[in-house]
This record gives C-alpha cells, sequence and structure tokens, in this order.
C-alpha cells in the first residue's frame, strides 16, 4: 500500500488573452485525476513505503497508524535526514508495539509531469535500503528481533522484483555514503543560492559565496566525522576527508547552472522548506557531540526568516478574478466623469 497525494490543483493549465483583447481568461481542467494521502480504509497495511520530503512522512503515517502495526514493515524514502527519529517521536512515541523500519534512497533521476500526474525516468540508478533498528543516538548495541528482521528481508525481496529500482540491502555507514551527496548539496549550496539571491552558476564566481560554501561544508563533515554510529567507518572517512564532496559540488552546480535555486522558488512560493531535516539535522547531531556549528546556525536561520517573509507577503495579497463583460452592459461599469 502506499500514500500518495496529489498537490497540483483542479485548474492549473491557464490560457491569458492577448493584449487589447476583450476576450476572458481562460482556465482548462487538469488532466491529473485528483488523489488524497489516504483513502478511508482500516485493512491492515503490511508493507509501507513513505516518499516525499522529510516533513511529509510523519504526516502521512499519521494517516494510516490505525493500519499498521508489529507485523508492518516501513520503508522510509523522504529527502532529509532525522526523518525516522521525527516519526517516531511524533506517531509512535509512548506505543507498546511499532512497525519496524528501513531507509531507502534512490538515485535515479525521476521527473513529474504534474498534467499527467506521471513520473518519466530520465537517469538511470540505484536503490539502496538500510536496516533501522534504533535511532542512530542510541549507539550500535541495539538487539535485533528475528521476527523483524524478517518481515524487512520479505519487503526487500519484495522491492527487488522491481528489477527497474536496481535494489539492494546495505549497512547503514554504505547507506549514508550513498545519501549524503543530495544532502550536502542541498545543505550547502541551495542555502548560499538563497542568502545571495543568485543562480547555481553565480556561486562559481562569486569569493564570498565560496567561503560560505566550505565553512557549511566543514562544519558537516566534522559532524559525520564523530557520529557514534559510524565511528570507524572507512567508507565514510575517505569520503569525509576526500576531495570526492568539492567535485561533486561543482559537477552538480555545473549541470544547473542558470536554473533558478530550488530552494530560492520554495521559499518564494511559501513552501516548507525541509531545512530541520537538512542543516538542522546536523546542528542536532552537533549540539549533542559538543561542536561549534556557527555557520550553519546563521543559515538555518536565515532561510526560516525568509520563508516566514514570503509567508507574510502572499497572505497581503488581495485575488483578484479576471472577466470580460458583455458590450450590451459596458455601460454601466464606465466612470461618468464629474
Amino acid at each position: 500500500m502506499l500514500g500518495w497525494r496529489n498537490t497540483s490543483s483542479k485548474y492549473r493549465n491557464i490560457q491569458r488573452a492577448k493584449p487589447g483583447s476583450r476576450r476572458s481568461v481562460k482556465v482548462e481542467a487538469n488532466m491529473a485525476v485528483p488523489r488524497i494521502l489516504a483513502q478511508e480504509d482500516d485493512s491492515h497495511i503490511d508493507q509501507l513505503v513513505v516518499t516525499g520530503k522529510g516533513h511529509e512522512a510523519a504526516d502521512a503515517l499519521e494517516a494510516v497508524k490505525h493500519r499498521v502495526d508489529e507485523n508492518t514493515t516501513v520503508c522510509l524514502m523522504n529527502d532529509g535526514l532525522g526523518v525516522l527519529e521525527d516519526v517516531r517521536r511524533k506517531i509512535f512515541e509512548g506505543a507498546e508495539t511499532g512497525p519496524s523500519f528501513l531507509l531507502g534512497h534512490m538515485s535515479h533521476r525521476l521527473a513529474f509531469n504534474r498534467t499527467y500526474d506521471s513520473v518519466k525516468q530520465l537517469k538511470n540508478g540505484e536503490t539502496r535500503f538500510t536496516l533501522a533498528e534504533l535511532s542512530p543516538h542510541k549507539g550500535k548495541q541495539a538487539r535485533q528481533e528475528p521476527h523483524k528482521t524478517e518481515t524487512r528481508s520479505n519487503f526487500i525481496q519484495t522491492l527487488q522484483e522491481a528489477t527497474d529500482l536496481h535494489s539492494s540491502l546495505t549497512t547503514y555507514d554504505q547507506w549514508l555514503r550513498f545519501k549524503l551527496p543530495s544532502v550536502i548539496f542541498d545543505s550547502v549550496v541551495e542555502p548560499v543560492c538563497v542568502l545571495l539571491e543568485m543562480p547555481y552558476q553565480g556561486l562559481l564566481q562569486n569569493p564570498a559565496a565560496q567561503r560560505m560554501m566550505h565553512s557549511l561544508l566543514s562544519e558537516i563533515v566534522q559532524v559525520v566525522e564523530n557520529m557514534p554510529e559510524v565511528e570507524g567507518s572507512s567508507v565514510l572517512q575517505s569520503y569525509v576527508h576526500g576531495r570526492g564532496i568539492k567535485r561533486l559540488l561543482h559537477s552538480r552546480i555545473m549541470a544547473k547552472r542558470a536554473q533558478p535555486s530550488q530552494l530560492v522558488r520554495r521559499i518564494e512560493h511559501g513552501l516548507p522548506t525541509d531545512v530541520e531535516y537538512l542543516n538542522g539535522y546536523f546542528l542536532r547531531r552537533g549540539h549533542k557531540l559538543g561542536l561549534d556549528l556557527r555557520t550553519n546556525i546563521m543559515m538555518r536561520d536565515m532561510i526560516k526568516a525568509k520563508h516566514s517573509q514570503a509567508i507574510e507577503r502572499l497572505n497581503s495579497y488581495i485575488p483578484v478574478e479576471e472577466t470580460s463583460i458583455p458590450s450590451d452592459l459596458a455601460f454601466r461599469y464606465r466612470t461618468v466623469p464629474r
């Protein structure tokens, strides 16, 4: 069972009349079929995949929590980090039993067609999963329950039947190494684009922007290398201390070039920023480790301030509906000079 949310409105395609024309705005119906997050159903869910932004995971599980139990396997494939801890705190805290969890991430490049409510694969990639026994803060000493291990293994086998996903089960440090590139890009590059209000390619031509990105990256690397659950991992240590991260950031910036920043667009439209699952996640982990992450603190606060300002601006707009007036009634609305 999958939870779906259709965020497109019923009427989306708008065709405006040419300047000087008396024709009204033409609004065409969106061809996408409206879907809700979860249908009214009380049947038990055996296997559940939750996708989307980090803040959407808790809402998705809240809608179906009465249908999951200790026999349910939930795979969280949301953007950002710290989603599992957020879900456990908001949905299952205090519960005697709860579902078993998997963490997933895919590197496939996909494009969503809002009109037809479909997804197209632009570039092939991999999908990797890892077991989630307890939150990372509780260390490596968690004892695996045989029943939950079996149900998660069955879930992985089910997903592997979809050969296009190229699925595999890995250790946590290998999974984190696989997911970190996208998280680091969203935590390092996107905030600087918002701060300086520039497209991606401008970052490579601006020394101040490069210094900010370097400072953000250095603090994040410091957190990762001190996280107890990946202590001693040669996979992560070689990655965070190598030159691969900087090469990755440069190549992704060059690939996007003149495109507007995704975070800038989300803020302009008053959409959630997910900063608490990006820079906010590293700040929470760094605070427990006693690390100084002042640049990430500044960026998180700046994003929240700009987001709040954008929402205030959007709420101040007065919606105006454009319409046409029949010619025989136009005289009623003409301004009569005094």
